[in-house]
Protein backbone atom coordinates (compact mmCIF):
# COMPACT_ATOMS: atom_id res chain seq x y z
CA UNK A 1 0.00 0.00 0.00
CA UNK A 2 1.35 3.43 -0.90
CA UNK A 3 1.92 5.70 2.08
CA UNK A 4 3.97 8.58 0.67
CA UNK A 5 2.49 11.73 2.22
CA UNK A 6 4.23 15.06 2.49
CA UNK A 7 2.43 16.96 5.22
CA UNK A 8 -0.59 15.35 6.86
CA UNK A 9 -4.07 16.86 6.74
CA UNK A 10 -4.83 19.42 9.41
CA UNK A 11 -5.87 17.83 12.70
CA UNK A 12 -8.51 19.38 14.93
CA UNK A 13 -5.88 21.04 17.11
CA UNK A 14 -3.99 22.21 14.07
CA UNK A 15 -7.14 23.61 12.53
CA UNK A 16 -8.08 25.44 15.73
CA UNK A 17 -4.60 26.93 15.90
CA UNK A 18 -4.77 28.18 12.32
CA UNK A 19 -8.18 29.77 12.87
CA UNK A 20 -7.05 31.58 16.02
CA UNK A 21 -3.87 32.79 14.34
CA UNK A 22 -5.92 33.99 11.36
CA UNK A 23 -7.76 36.37 13.66
CA UNK A 24 -4.43 37.69 14.94
CA UNK A 25 -3.20 38.11 11.37
CA UNK A 26 -6.40 40.01 10.62
CA UNK A 27 -5.73 42.39 13.50
CA UNK A 28 -2.32 43.22 12.07
CA UNK A 29 -3.66 43.50 8.52
CA UNK A 30 -6.39 45.92 9.62
CA UNK A 31 -3.97 47.96 11.70
CA UNK A 32 -1.52 47.93 8.80
CA UNK A 33 -4.22 49.31 6.49
CA UNK A 34 -4.78 52.23 8.85
CA UNK A 35 -1.03 52.81 9.16
CA UNK A 36 -0.59 52.73 5.40
CA UNK A 37 -3.39 55.23 4.83
CA UNK A 38 -1.77 57.52 7.41
CA UNK A 39 1.62 57.25 5.70
CA UNK A 40 0.01 57.80 2.31
CA UNK A 41 -1.69 61.00 3.51
CA UNK A 42 1.58 62.15 5.03
CA UNK A 43 3.47 61.63 1.75
CA UNK A 44 0.69 63.23 -0.27
CA UNK A 45 0.74 66.30 1.94
CA UNK A 46 4.51 66.56 1.60
CA UNK A 47 4.98 65.84 -2.13
CA UNK A 48 1.79 66.94 -3.85
CA UNK A 49 0.32 69.54 -1.51
CA UNK A 50 3.48 70.92 0.08
CA UNK A 51 6.00 70.66 -2.74
CA UNK A 52 3.86 70.88 -5.90
CA UNK A 53 0.96 72.92 -4.44
CA UNK A 54 -1.52 70.49 -5.97
CA UNK A 55 -4.37 68.76 -4.14
CA UNK A 56 -6.32 66.02 -5.96
CA UNK A 57 -9.89 65.10 -5.02
CA UNK A 58 -10.24 62.83 -2.00
CA UNK A 59 -12.72 60.08 -1.23
CA UNK A 60 -15.55 61.36 1.01
CA UNK A 61 -15.72 57.99 2.81
CA UNK A 62 -12.17 58.62 4.04
CA UNK A 63 -12.72 62.29 4.94
CA UNK A 64 -11.70 63.76 1.57
CA UNK A 65 -13.48 66.26 -0.65
CA UNK A 66 -14.32 66.01 -4.34
CA UNK A 67 -12.47 69.21 -5.19
CA UNK A 68 -9.20 69.82 -7.00
CA UNK A 69 -6.73 72.60 -6.18
CA UNK A 70 -3.85 73.90 -8.32
CA UNK A 71 -1.45 76.39 -6.79
CA UNK A 72 0.32 79.16 -8.73
CA UNK A 73 3.39 77.04 -9.58
CA UNK A 74 1.81 73.56 -9.66
CA UNK A 75 2.25 73.11 -13.38
CA UNK A 76 6.01 73.49 -13.03
CA UNK A 77 6.52 71.67 -9.75
CA UNK A 78 4.39 68.56 -10.30
CA UNK A 79 7.04 66.70 -12.37
CA UNK A 80 9.57 67.56 -9.66
CA UNK A 81 7.39 65.93 -7.01
CA UNK A 82 6.80 62.74 -9.01
CA UNK A 83 10.48 62.47 -9.96
CA UNK A 84 11.66 62.93 -6.37
CA UNK A 85 9.12 60.38 -5.14
CA UNK A 86 10.28 57.87 -7.74
CA UNK A 87 13.92 58.42 -6.78
CA UNK A 88 13.25 57.85 -3.07
CA UNK A 89 11.06 54.80 -3.71
CA UNK A 90 13.65 53.30 -6.06
CA UNK A 91 16.44 53.82 -3.53
CA UNK A 92 14.38 52.17 -0.77
CA UNK A 93 13.39 49.16 -2.84
CA UNK A 94 16.63 48.35 -4.63
CA UNK A 95 18.82 49.08 -1.61
CA UNK A 96 16.96 47.16 1.08
CA UNK A 97 14.43 44.75 -0.50
CA UNK A 98 14.47 44.31 -4.30
CA UNK A 99 11.58 41.84 -4.08
CA UNK A 100 9.37 44.75 -2.94
CA UNK A 101 9.38 46.27 -6.45
CA UNK A 102 6.27 46.15 -8.60
CA UNK A 103 2.86 45.09 -7.36
CA UNK A 104 2.92 43.28 -4.06
CA UNK A 105 0.18 40.74 -4.66
CA UNK A 106 2.30 38.98 -7.28
CA UNK A 107 5.12 38.64 -4.76
CA UNK A 108 2.70 37.01 -2.31
CA UNK A 109 1.63 34.49 -4.98
CA UNK A 110 5.27 33.68 -5.71
CA UNK A 111 5.96 33.11 -2.02
CA UNK A 112 2.96 30.78 -1.78
CA UNK A 113 3.78 28.62 -4.79
CA UNK A 114 7.57 28.55 -4.72
CA UNK A 115 8.92 29.60 -1.32
CA UNK A 116 6.79 27.73 1.19
CA UNK A 117 5.17 31.02 2.22
CA UNK A 118 8.48 32.54 3.34
CA UNK A 119 8.61 36.35 3.12
CA UNK A 120 11.54 38.30 4.52
CA UNK A 121 10.53 40.41 7.52
CA UNK A 122 11.88 43.60 5.96
CA UNK A 123 9.81 43.26 2.77
CA UNK A 124 6.43 44.44 4.20
CA UNK A 125 8.15 47.40 5.88
CA UNK A 126 9.98 48.53 2.74
CA UNK A 127 6.91 47.85 0.60
CA UNK A 128 4.74 49.99 2.87
CA UNK A 129 7.10 52.97 2.89
CA UNK A 130 8.04 52.75 -0.79
CA UNK A 131 4.41 52.46 -1.90
CA UNK A 132 3.41 55.40 0.28
CA UNK A 133 6.12 57.48 -1.39
CA UNK A 134 5.31 56.26 -4.92
CA UNK A 135 1.57 56.88 -4.71
CA UNK A 136 1.82 59.89 -2.38
CA UNK A 137 4.11 61.72 -4.79
CA UNK A 138 1.67 61.23 -7.66
CA UNK A 139 2.72 57.86 -9.07
CA UNK A 140 -0.13 55.69 -10.27
CA UNK A 141 -0.61 52.62 -8.10
CA UNK A 142 -3.07 50.83 -5.86
CA UNK A 143 -3.10 50.45 -2.12
CA UNK A 144 -3.96 46.75 -2.06
CA UNK A 145 -0.45 45.54 -2.99
CA UNK A 146 1.43 46.94 0.01
CA UNK A 147 -1.38 46.19 2.45
CA UNK A 148 -1.61 42.61 1.17
CA UNK A 149 2.12 42.27 1.82
CA UNK A 150 1.74 43.69 5.33
CA UNK A 151 -0.78 40.99 6.24
CA UNK A 152 1.03 38.25 4.31
CA UNK A 153 4.40 39.24 5.75
CA UNK A 154 3.09 39.09 9.30
CA UNK A 155 1.58 35.67 8.60
CA UNK A 156 5.01 34.47 7.46
CA UNK A 157 6.81 36.02 10.44
CA UNK A 158 4.31 34.59 12.90
CA UNK A 159 4.69 31.13 11.37
CA UNK A 160 8.46 31.38 11.71
CA UNK A 161 8.25 32.42 15.36
CA UNK A 162 5.86 29.59 16.21
CA UNK A 163 7.83 27.08 14.08
CA UNK A 164 4.80 26.14 11.98
CA UNK A 165 5.19 23.92 8.94
CA UNK A 166 5.01 25.15 5.35
CA UNK A 167 1.35 24.26 4.88
CA UNK A 168 0.32 26.37 7.88
CA UNK A 169 2.61 29.21 6.82
CA UNK A 170 1.11 29.32 3.35
CA UNK A 171 -2.42 29.47 4.78
CA UNK A 172 -1.54 32.34 7.12
CA UNK A 173 0.21 34.22 4.32
CA UNK A 174 -2.90 34.15 2.14
CA UNK A 175 -5.14 34.91 5.13
CA UNK A 176 -3.02 37.99 5.79
CA UNK A 177 -3.33 39.11 2.18
CA UNK A 178 -7.10 38.59 2.32
CA UNK A 179 -7.32 40.65 5.50
CA UNK A 180 -5.42 43.57 4.00
CA UNK A 181 -7.40 43.61 0.77
CA UNK A 182 -10.76 43.13 2.49
CA UNK A 183 -10.00 45.96 4.91
CA UNK A 184 -8.72 48.57 2.48
CA UNK A 185 -11.63 48.10 0.06
CA UNK A 186 -14.35 47.52 2.68
CA UNK A 187 -14.91 44.13 1.01
CA UNK A 188 -14.26 41.32 3.53
CA UNK A 189 -15.93 38.55 1.54
CA UNK A 190 -14.37 39.75 -1.70
CA UNK A 191 -10.93 39.84 -0.08
CA UNK A 192 -11.33 36.30 1.21
CA UNK A 193 -12.51 34.96 -2.15
CA UNK A 194 -9.73 36.84 -3.92
CA UNK A 195 -7.11 35.05 -1.81
CA UNK A 196 -8.53 31.65 -2.79
CA UNK A 197 -9.02 32.48 -6.49
CA UNK A 198 -6.04 34.62 -7.52
CA UNK A 199 -3.54 31.80 -7.01
CA UNK A 200 -4.65 30.16 -10.29
CA UNK A 201 -5.33 31.61 -13.73
CA UNK A 202 -7.93 28.96 -14.51
CA UNK A 203 -11.15 28.41 -12.58
CA UNK A 204 -9.63 26.69 -9.55
CA UNK A 205 -9.74 27.69 -5.91
CA UNK A 206 -7.48 27.04 -2.93
CA UNK A 207 -10.24 25.98 -0.54
CA UNK A 208 -7.85 25.36 2.37
CA UNK A 209 -7.31 29.10 2.77
CA UNK A 210 -10.98 30.14 2.51
CA UNK A 211 -12.12 29.95 6.15
CA UNK A 212 -8.89 31.44 7.60
CA UNK A 213 -9.13 34.20 4.98
CA UNK A 214 -12.72 34.95 5.96
CA UNK A 215 -11.78 35.24 9.64
CA UNK A 216 -8.81 37.46 8.84
CA UNK A 217 -10.79 39.69 6.45
CA UNK A 218 -13.73 40.11 8.85
CA UNK A 219 -11.35 41.03 11.67
CA UNK A 220 -9.37 43.49 9.55
CA UNK A 221 -12.50 45.11 8.11
CA UNK A 222 -13.98 45.55 11.59
CA UNK A 223 -10.86 47.38 12.76
CA UNK A 224 -10.77 49.66 9.71
CA UNK A 225 -14.51 50.24 10.00
CA UNK A 226 -14.09 51.76 13.46
CA UNK A 227 -11.77 54.38 11.99
CA UNK A 228 -13.31 55.12 8.59
CA UNK A 229 -16.85 53.89 9.09
CA UNK A 230 -18.60 50.79 7.83
CA UNK A 231 -20.48 50.23 4.60
CA UNK A 232 -19.45 50.67 0.98
CA UNK A 233 -16.31 52.58 0.04
CA UNK A 234 -18.02 54.48 -2.79
CA UNK A 235 -21.38 56.22 -3.08
CA UNK A 236 -23.32 54.88 -6.07
CA UNK A 237 -26.92 54.71 -7.31
CA UNK A 238 -28.88 52.02 -5.53
CA UNK A 239 -30.84 50.90 -8.59
CA UNK A 240 -31.71 47.32 -9.47
CA UNK A 241 -31.39 45.44 -12.73
CA UNK A 242 -34.85 45.53 -14.31
CA UNK A 243 -34.17 45.57 -18.07
CA UNK A 244 -33.15 42.19 -19.55
CA UNK A 245 -33.11 43.82 -22.99
CA UNK A 246 -29.86 45.51 -21.96
CA UNK A 247 -28.01 42.20 -21.53
CA UNK A 248 -26.73 42.17 -25.14
CA UNK A 249 -25.22 45.60 -24.51
CA UNK A 250 -23.56 44.34 -21.34
CA UNK A 251 -22.22 41.42 -23.36
CA UNK A 252 -20.60 43.89 -25.75
CA UNK A 253 -19.16 45.71 -22.73
CA UNK A 254 -17.55 42.46 -21.53
CA UNK A 255 -15.74 42.03 -24.86
CA UNK A 256 -14.58 45.66 -24.87
CA UNK A 257 -13.41 45.31 -21.27
CA UNK A 258 -11.47 42.16 -22.15
CA UNK A 259 -9.81 43.99 -25.03
CA UNK A 260 -8.87 46.83 -22.68
CA UNK A 261 -7.49 44.35 -20.14
CA UNK A 262 -5.41 42.67 -22.84
CA UNK A 263 -3.98 46.05 -23.85
CA UNK A 264 -3.19 46.95 -20.23
CA UNK A 265 -1.40 43.65 -19.55
CA UNK A 266 0.69 44.02 -22.72
CA UNK A 267 1.46 47.65 -21.93
CA UNK A 268 2.34 46.91 -18.30
CA UNK A 269 4.80 44.09 -18.96
CA UNK A 270 6.11 45.74 -22.10
CA UNK A 271 7.00 48.76 -19.98
CA UNK A 272 8.61 46.53 -17.35
CA UNK A 273 10.75 44.78 -19.98
CA UNK A 274 11.78 48.08 -21.53
CA UNK A 275 12.88 49.53 -18.21
CA UNK A 276 14.86 46.37 -17.43
CA UNK A 277 16.71 46.76 -20.73
CA UNK A 278 17.80 50.34 -20.01
CA UNK A 279 21.55 50.53 -19.21
CA UNK A 280 20.99 52.66 -16.11
CA UNK A 281 21.13 51.81 -12.39
CA UNK A 282 17.87 50.30 -11.17
CA UNK A 283 17.61 52.97 -8.48
CA UNK A 284 17.01 55.82 -10.92
CA UNK A 285 14.55 54.09 -13.25
CA UNK A 286 11.47 54.86 -11.07
CA UNK A 287 12.64 58.50 -11.05
CA UNK A 288 12.74 58.58 -14.86
CA UNK A 289 9.25 57.10 -14.93
CA UNK A 290 8.13 59.60 -12.29
CA UNK A 291 9.22 62.51 -14.45
CA UNK A 292 7.18 61.24 -17.42
CA UNK A 293 4.18 60.56 -15.18
CA UNK A 294 4.45 64.09 -13.83
CA UNK A 295 4.34 65.52 -17.36
CA UNK A 296 1.37 63.31 -18.16
CA UNK A 297 -0.34 64.46 -14.97
CA UNK A 298 -0.15 68.07 -16.13
CA UNK A 299 -2.41 67.13 -19.03
CA UNK A 300 -4.52 64.42 -17.36
CA UNK A 301 -4.37 64.81 -13.55
CA UNK A 302 -6.83 61.91 -13.17
CA UNK A 303 -3.92 59.58 -14.00
CA UNK A 304 -2.04 60.54 -10.83
CA UNK A 305 -1.88 58.80 -7.42
CA UNK A 306 -4.54 56.31 -6.24
CA UNK A 307 -7.34 58.20 -7.95
CA UNK A 308 -10.26 57.10 -5.77
CA UNK A 309 -11.60 60.64 -5.56
CA UNK A 310 -11.71 60.74 -9.35
CA UNK A 311 -13.40 57.33 -9.38
CA UNK A 312 -16.13 58.64 -7.10
CA UNK A 313 -16.67 61.46 -9.60
CA UNK A 314 -17.02 58.87 -12.38
CA UNK A 315 -19.86 57.31 -10.37
CA UNK A 316 -21.46 60.75 -10.17
CA UNK A 317 -21.36 60.95 -14.00
CA UNK A 318 -19.11 64.06 -14.00
CA UNK A 319 -17.13 63.28 -17.17
CA UNK A 320 -17.90 63.19 -20.88
CA UNK A 321 -17.34 60.13 -23.06
CA UNK A 322 -14.05 61.38 -24.53
CA UNK A 323 -12.74 62.46 -21.13
CA UNK A 324 -13.44 58.98 -19.76
CA UNK A 325 -11.51 57.36 -22.61
CA UNK A 326 -8.65 59.80 -22.08
CA UNK A 327 -8.53 58.95 -18.36
CA UNK A 328 -8.49 55.21 -19.15
CA UNK A 329 -5.58 55.56 -21.59
CA UNK A 330 -3.62 57.90 -19.32
CA UNK A 331 -4.14 55.61 -16.30
CA UNK A 332 -2.81 52.63 -18.27
CA UNK A 333 0.29 54.56 -19.27
CA UNK A 334 0.91 56.06 -15.82
CA UNK A 335 0.52 52.72 -14.02
CA UNK A 336 2.74 50.91 -16.52
CA UNK A 337 5.44 53.53 -15.95
CA UNK A 338 5.09 53.94 -12.17
CA UNK A 339 5.00 50.23 -11.30
CA UNK A 340 6.67 48.72 -14.36
CA UNK A 341 9.80 50.81 -13.79
CA UNK A 342 10.37 49.19 -10.40
CA UNK A 343 8.22 51.53 -8.35
CA UNK A 344 6.01 50.11 -5.64
CA UNK A 345 2.24 49.82 -5.55
CA UNK A 346 -0.70 47.63 -6.46
CA UNK A 347 -2.55 47.14 -9.73
CA UNK A 348 -6.07 46.46 -8.49
CA UNK A 349 -6.80 50.12 -7.78
CA UNK A 350 -5.72 51.36 -11.23
CA UNK A 351 -7.54 48.43 -12.84
CA UNK A 352 -10.92 49.30 -11.36
CA UNK A 353 -10.48 52.95 -12.39
CA UNK A 354 -9.62 51.92 -15.96
CA UNK A 355 -12.53 49.47 -16.02
CA UNK A 356 -14.98 52.06 -14.66
CA UNK A 357 -13.95 54.73 -17.18
CA UNK A 358 -14.14 52.29 -20.10
CA UNK A 359 -17.53 51.10 -18.87
CA UNK A 360 -18.78 54.66 -18.43
CA UNK A 361 -17.68 55.62 -21.94
CA UNK A 362 -19.40 52.55 -23.40
CA UNK A 363 -22.54 53.36 -21.39
CA UNK A 364 -22.62 56.92 -22.69
CA UNK A 365 -22.16 55.69 -26.26
CA UNK A 366 -25.08 53.27 -25.85
CA UNK A 367 -27.16 56.01 -24.24
CA UNK A 368 -26.70 58.20 -27.32
CA UNK A 369 -27.27 55.31 -29.73
CA UNK A 370 -30.39 53.97 -27.97
CA UNK A 371 -32.07 56.92 -26.21
CA UNK A 372 -35.31 55.03 -25.70
CA UNK A 373 -33.81 52.27 -23.53
CA UNK A 374 -33.25 54.44 -20.46
CA UNK A 375 -29.58 53.50 -20.10
CA UNK A 376 -27.69 54.78 -17.06
CA UNK A 377 -23.95 55.09 -17.93
CA UNK A 378 -23.05 54.79 -14.23
CA UNK A 379 -24.36 51.21 -14.24
CA UNK A 380 -21.97 50.43 -17.08
CA UNK A 381 -19.14 52.02 -15.07
CA UNK A 382 -19.87 49.75 -12.12
CA UNK A 383 -20.13 46.63 -14.26
CA UNK A 384 -17.05 47.62 -16.25
CA UNK A 385 -14.96 47.63 -13.08
CA UNK A 386 -15.60 43.95 -12.47
CA UNK A 387 -15.39 42.93 -16.13
CA UNK A 388 -12.01 44.59 -16.64
CA UNK A 389 -10.37 43.23 -13.49
CA UNK A 390 -11.87 39.79 -14.03
CA UNK A 391 -10.12 39.57 -17.40
CA UNK A 392 -6.87 41.19 -16.24
CA UNK A 393 -6.48 39.24 -12.98
CA UNK A 394 -8.23 35.97 -13.88
CA UNK A 395 -10.45 36.32 -10.81
CA UNK A 396 -14.08 36.55 -11.99
CA UNK A 397 -15.89 35.45 -8.84
CA UNK A 398 -13.98 37.67 -6.43
CA UNK A 399 -14.22 40.59 -8.89
CA UNK A 400 -18.02 40.36 -8.76
CA UNK A 401 -18.14 40.23 -4.98
CA UNK A 402 -15.52 42.93 -4.40
CA UNK A 403 -17.23 45.40 -6.72
CA UNK A 404 -20.62 44.83 -5.10
CA UNK A 405 -19.13 45.33 -1.63
CA UNK A 406 -17.05 48.37 -2.61
CA UNK A 407 -19.95 50.11 -4.32
CA UNK A 408 -23.06 48.60 -2.75
CA UNK A 409 -24.29 47.71 -6.26
CA UNK A 410 -25.94 44.44 -5.24
CA UNK A 411 -28.85 45.19 -7.58
CA UNK A 412 -26.54 44.79 -10.59
CA UNK A 413 -25.49 41.21 -9.85
CA UNK A 414 -27.03 39.85 -13.06
CA UNK A 415 -24.98 41.99 -15.50
CA UNK A 416 -21.97 41.75 -13.17
CA UNK A 417 -22.02 37.96 -13.40
CA UNK A 418 -22.51 37.94 -17.16
CA UNK A 419 -19.78 40.42 -18.04
CA UNK A 420 -17.21 39.18 -15.52
CA UNK A 421 -17.24 35.59 -16.68
CA UNK A 422 -17.49 36.41 -20.38
CA UNK A 423 -14.56 38.83 -20.16
CA UNK A 424 -12.60 36.24 -18.15
CA UNK A 425 -13.21 33.56 -20.80
CA UNK A 426 -12.30 35.90 -23.65
CA UNK A 427 -8.60 36.09 -22.74
CA UNK A 428 -6.16 33.21 -22.44
CA UNK A 429 -5.08 32.18 -18.91
CA UNK A 430 -1.55 33.39 -19.65
CA UNK A 431 -2.75 36.94 -20.32
CA UNK A 432 -2.79 38.12 -16.73
CA UNK A 433 -1.42 40.90 -14.55
CA UNK A 434 -0.19 38.32 -12.04
CA UNK A 435 2.71 36.44 -13.62
CA UNK A 436 3.18 34.30 -10.50
CA UNK A 437 -0.21 32.65 -10.98
CA UNK A 438 -0.10 29.04 -12.13
CA UNK A 439 -2.83 27.64 -14.39
CA UNK A 440 -4.17 24.94 -12.07
CA UNK A 441 -3.46 23.14 -8.81
CA UNK A 442 -1.65 20.46 -10.77
CA UNK A 443 0.87 23.11 -11.88
CA UNK A 444 1.71 24.35 -8.38
CA UNK A 445 4.73 22.85 -6.58
CA UNK A 446 2.58 23.03 -3.44
CA UNK A 447 0.42 20.19 -4.76
CA UNK A 448 3.06 18.24 -6.70
CA UNK A 449 3.11 15.51 -4.05
CA UNK A 450 -0.63 14.96 -4.42
CA UNK A 451 -0.39 14.30 -8.14
CA UNK A 452 2.77 12.26 -7.81
CA UNK A 453 0.95 10.10 -5.27
CA UNK A 454 -1.86 9.69 -7.83
CA UNK A 455 0.71 8.44 -10.36
CA UNK A 456 2.11 5.98 -7.86
CA UNK A 457 -1.39 4.71 -7.09
CA UNK A 458 -1.98 4.10 -10.81
CA UNK A 459 1.34 2.24 -11.00
CA UNK A 460 0.44 0.08 -8.01
CA UNK A 461 -2.89 -0.73 -9.62
CA UNK A 462 -0.92 -1.99 -12.63
CA UNK A 463 0.78 -4.55 -10.37
CA UNK A 464 3.98 -2.56 -9.73
CA UNK A 465 5.88 -2.95 -6.48
CA UNK A 466 6.64 0.51 -5.07
CA UNK A 467 9.85 0.60 -2.97
CA UNK A 468 8.60 1.59 0.47
CA UNK A 469 11.94 2.97 1.62
CA UNK A 470 12.27 5.57 -1.16
CA UNK A 471 11.23 9.12 -0.09
CA UNK A 472 8.69 10.89 -2.28
CA UNK A 473 11.15 13.47 -3.73
CA UNK A 474 13.50 10.63 -4.69
CA UNK A 475 10.67 8.83 -6.44
CA UNK A 476 10.05 12.02 -8.43
CA UNK A 477 13.68 12.03 -9.52
CA UNK A 478 13.50 8.33 -10.39
CA UNK A 479 10.52 9.03 -12.60
CA UNK A 480 12.48 11.91 -14.11
CA UNK A 481 15.40 9.65 -15.10
CA UNK A 482 13.08 6.96 -16.42
CA UNK A 483 15.18 4.16 -14.95
CA UNK A 484 13.27 0.87 -14.49
CA UNK A 485 13.13 1.01 -10.70
CA UNK A 486 9.43 0.10 -10.43
CA UNK A 487 9.28 -3.55 -11.39
CA UNK A 488 6.44 -5.99 -11.75
CA UNK A 489 7.43 -9.12 -9.77
CA UNK A 490 6.56 -11.29 -12.81
CA UNK A 491 8.47 -9.04 -15.21
CA UNK A 492 5.51 -8.41 -17.50
CA UNK A 493 5.30 -4.65 -16.95
CA UNK A 494 8.08 -2.22 -17.87
CA UNK A 495 8.57 1.52 -17.54
CA UNK A 496 10.17 3.41 -20.41
CA UNK A 497 10.66 7.01 -21.48
CA UNK A 498 10.04 8.95 -24.65
CA UNK A 499 11.40 12.44 -25.38
CA UNK A 500 9.52 14.75 -27.75
CA UNK A 501 11.50 16.73 -30.30
CA UNK A 502 10.28 19.77 -32.22
CA UNK A 503 9.06 17.62 -35.12
CA UNK A 504 7.72 14.74 -33.01
CA UNK A 505 4.21 13.66 -34.09
CA UNK A 506 2.96 14.05 -30.51
CA UNK A 507 4.22 17.63 -30.03
CA UNK A 508 1.22 19.89 -29.60
CA UNK A 509 -1.24 17.05 -29.06
CA UNK A 510 -3.33 16.38 -25.98
CA UNK A 511 -3.00 13.10 -24.09
CA UNK A 512 -6.40 11.82 -25.23
CA UNK A 513 -5.33 12.35 -28.86
CA UNK A 514 -2.34 9.97 -28.65
CA UNK A 515 -2.40 6.67 -30.52
CA UNK A 516 -1.30 4.45 -27.63
CA UNK A 517 -1.23 0.63 -27.72
CA UNK A 518 -3.65 -1.16 -25.38
CA UNK A 519 -2.68 -1.14 -21.68
CA UNK A 520 -0.04 1.59 -22.13
CA UNK A 521 -0.32 4.42 -19.62
CA UNK A 522 1.43 7.82 -19.55
CA UNK A 523 2.20 8.28 -15.85
CA UNK A 524 4.18 11.53 -15.89
CA UNK A 525 5.40 14.33 -18.12
CA UNK A 526 8.71 16.00 -17.34
CA UNK A 527 8.79 19.52 -18.72
CA UNK A 528 12.11 20.67 -20.20
CA UNK A 529 11.90 23.98 -18.29
CA UNK A 530 10.66 22.48 -15.01
CA UNK A 531 12.02 20.19 -12.33
CA UNK A 532 8.63 18.97 -11.12
CA UNK A 533 6.66 15.87 -12.05
CA UNK A 534 3.48 16.71 -13.96
CA UNK A 535 0.81 14.05 -13.80
CA UNK A 536 -1.00 14.19 -17.15
CA UNK A 537 -4.73 14.32 -17.62
CA UNK A 538 -6.69 13.89 -20.81
CA UNK A 539 -6.52 17.54 -21.84
CA UNK A 540 -2.83 18.02 -20.95
CA UNK A 541 -1.14 19.37 -24.08
CA UNK A 542 2.36 18.07 -24.84
CA UNK A 543 5.19 20.41 -25.77
CA UNK A 544 8.54 19.95 -27.56
CA UNK A 545 11.17 18.91 -25.02
CA UNK A 546 8.71 16.96 -22.85
CA UNK A 547 9.93 13.62 -21.55
CA UNK A 548 7.10 11.13 -21.16
CA UNK A 549 7.31 8.27 -18.67
CA UNK A 550 5.14 5.37 -19.83
CA UNK A 551 4.21 2.03 -18.34
CA UNK A 552 2.83 -1.00 -20.14
CA UNK A 553 3.38 -4.62 -21.13
CA UNK A 554 6.88 -5.47 -22.28
CA UNK A 555 5.79 -5.99 -25.90
CA UNK A 556 4.06 -2.57 -26.00
CA UNK A 557 7.28 -0.55 -26.24
CA UNK A 558 8.14 -2.14 -29.59
CA UNK A 559 4.57 -1.69 -30.87
CA UNK A 560 4.60 1.95 -29.80
CA UNK A 561 7.82 2.61 -31.69
CA UNK A 562 6.30 1.09 -34.83
CA UNK A 563 3.23 3.32 -34.54
CA UNK A 564 5.38 6.42 -34.06
CA UNK A 565 7.52 5.48 -37.06
CA UNK A 566 4.36 5.16 -39.13
CA UNK A 567 3.07 8.55 -37.89
CA UNK A 568 6.42 10.18 -38.73
CA UNK A 569 6.40 8.73 -42.22
CA UNK A 570 2.81 9.84 -42.80
CA UNK A 571 3.56 13.33 -41.48
CA UNK A 572 6.68 13.60 -43.66
CA UNK A 573 4.72 12.54 -46.73
CA UNK A 574 2.05 15.17 -46.11
CA UNK A 575 4.70 17.88 -45.72
CA UNK A 576 6.39 16.81 -48.99
CA UNK A 577 3.06 16.90 -50.79
CA UNK A 578 2.34 20.42 -49.52
CA UNK A 579 5.82 21.54 -50.62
Amino acid sequence: MISYVRGAPLTLNKTSRILLLSVLVGVVAGSGAILFNWLLDLCKNFFLVGLAHYSPPGLPKEGGELTEYWGPYSRLLLPLATTLGGLIAGWLVFTFAPEAEGHGTDAVLKAYHHAGGHIRARVPVIKTIASSVTIGSGGSGGREGPIAQIGAGFGSILSHLLKLDDSERRILVMAGAAGGIGAIFHAPLGGALFATEVLYSKLEYETDVLVPSILSAVTAYSIVGYVYGFGSLFLTPGDYFTKPELLPLYLILSLISAAGAWLFVKMFYGSASWFKSLPYPQVIKPALAGFVVGLLGLLVPQALDGGYGWLQMVFLNKFTLWTLLLIAAAKMIATSLSIGSGGSGGVFGPSVIIGATIGGAVGQAFQMAFPGLGIDPVHFSLVGMAAFFSAAAKAPLSSIVMVTEMTGSYGLLVPLMLTSFISYLTLRPSETLYRSQVPERIDSPVHAHEYLRAALVSLEERGMQIPSDVPLPDLARLLDTGQPVLLDPEGEEVMFTLELSEDHPWSGKRIFELDLPPDVLVVSVMREHSDKVVIPRGHTRLEPGDRLVLVGPAYAAHELMERLHSERAQSGGEQSARA
